[in-house]
């Protein structure tokens, strides 16, 4: 289909009125020059995906597994770290539950994480896995009942270095629950 400007010229009118016919309105606008102009129409017009949509599609089918691979990839570095003994928390757990920087907790705290982010890649044990981080991370957000002079400073509710660290663990169990749940009824399917 074909839409048509018409442009006239009013008599003793320095300014044209174009009337834009085209399905489905009519408009008159107000142009200074007097002309004809042809503008093609094609209703329905199937448009390329951008580049943006086939990117949210990829992600949409493949947000659980992303959300499983970072959460290990998380855990197992910071497993790695305390099992290496060179881990940042270290300074954080003696200043609240000071036996778990010590040999062996630290490393079993290690091994105990770099199974967690492990198991978590691994799809048929996801699931529970993510049961377990859950409980680690909720033994870590304690810290704000068990020490929270070191979370908080100088009072609630402005956060130390180690504040945030502990605070980010909220993330952490929202993301592991989406993991539980199967990606939950919030996500929507790829059309």
């Amino acid at each position: 289909m074909t839409g048509v400007v018409e442009i006239n010229r009013r008599a003793n009118s320095p300014v044209a009125v174009a009337r834009v016919s085209s399905l489905p309105y009519q408009a008159d606008v107000a142009i200074p020059n007097p002309m004809r102009i042809v503008v093609p129409i094609r209703p329905n017009l199937a448009l390329p995906e951008s580049v943006f949509e086939k990117y949210r599609a990829f992600a949409q089918r493949h947000a659980l597994f992303l959300l499983r691979l970072s959460l290990a990839t998380v855990f197992f570095w910071f497993g790695a770290l305390k099992l290496a003994n060179v881990s940042p928390v270290i300074g954080l757990l003696r200043a609240s539950i000071p036996f778990l920087a010590d040999s062996p907790y630290i490393q079993i705290l290690g091994i105990a994480e770099i199974a967690i982010g492990i198991a978590i890649v691994i799809e048929r044990l996801s699931k529970q896995a993510t049961v377990l981080m859950i409980l680690h991370l909720l033994g870590t957000l304690s810290l704000v009942v068990i020490a929270p002079g070191v979370l908080f400073a100088p009072a609630f509710p402005v956060l130390t270095m180690a504040g945030e660290f502990v605070l980010k663990n909220v993330v952490l169990i929202t993301s592991a629950l989406v993991i539980i749940t199967g990606g939950g009824a919030g996500i929507s399917k790829v059309r």
